[in-house]
């Protein structure tokens, strides 16, 4: 596995992992808004996925390596917008946490949620486009690492392959589709593969923990 920091390599399979746990943990309450101890385990778990998808992303800058020009632009760009979206990410399930410790029941909770939503930015930046904006971020990390063959075209086309599921899944039957929890499945797979990058990029790169800290 390329990435040379412990946590790096733990966060590729760790971060996917916790998704799809988290997801599983939702099915007893039928994915509702129902307080209680499914819905602070799933949701904790979730926030424990986003922690690691943001050591993630950071270890997939570290994988790009040394670019110049516009790729260099082009990666640090994606890399922003990631970790942008990972914090939105964060702030949602905080606020759904608490929401979970406050609230007595569902209703409750609903009212509290859409309180704190009704608030200027924090339903697009926190529960729409800005936390939705990681996976396609991810989704085109993945690619331009492999066209910049810094890791294999198998694990940059099942992580791919596994974000479009998750989201055409979530799009067509709602988040408690089984095939989102396949896509999340397949989202674990390829970013597994991604974690190991290539050969190449072994010898072609410098030691990715050091092109983090220069990140």
């Amino acid at each position: 596995m390329n990435p040379a920091n412990r946590l790096a390599q733990i966060s590729f399979t760790a971060g996917p992992a916790a998704l799809l746990a988290g997801w599983f943990l939702m099915r007893p309450i039928h994915g509702g808004l129902e307080p209680g101890p499914w819905w602070i385990a799933a949701h904790a778990l979730w926030l424990v996925a986003f922690l690691m998808f943001g050591v993630m992303t950071a270890a997939m800058r570290g994988l790009a390596g040394p670019v110049t020009g516009g790729r260099r632009v082009a990666v640090t760009a994606l890399t922003g917008l990631a970790l942008l979206s990972v914090a939105a990410n964060l702030a949602q399930l905080g606020i759904d946490l608490y929401a979970g410790f406050a609230s007595a029941d569902g209703t409750a909770m609903r009212a509290l949620l859409e309180q704190v939503q009704g608030y200027p930015g924090v339903e697009p930046l926190v529960y729409g486009p800005g936390a939705m904006l990681f996976y396609a971020a991810l989704l085109v990390q993945a690619v331009l690492l492999g066209v910049l063959r810094r890791v294999t075209p198998v694990s940059a086309a099942v992580t791919a392959g596994g974000v479009v599921l998750l989201a055409a899944a979530t799009f067509m039957d709602g988040r408690g589709s089984n095939l989102v929890a396949v896509g999340m499945a397949v989202l674990w797979l390829g970013a597994l593969l991604l974690g190991r990058g290539t050969s190449d990029s072994e010898t072609s790169t410098s030691t990715p923990s050091r092109e983090l800290t220069a990140a």
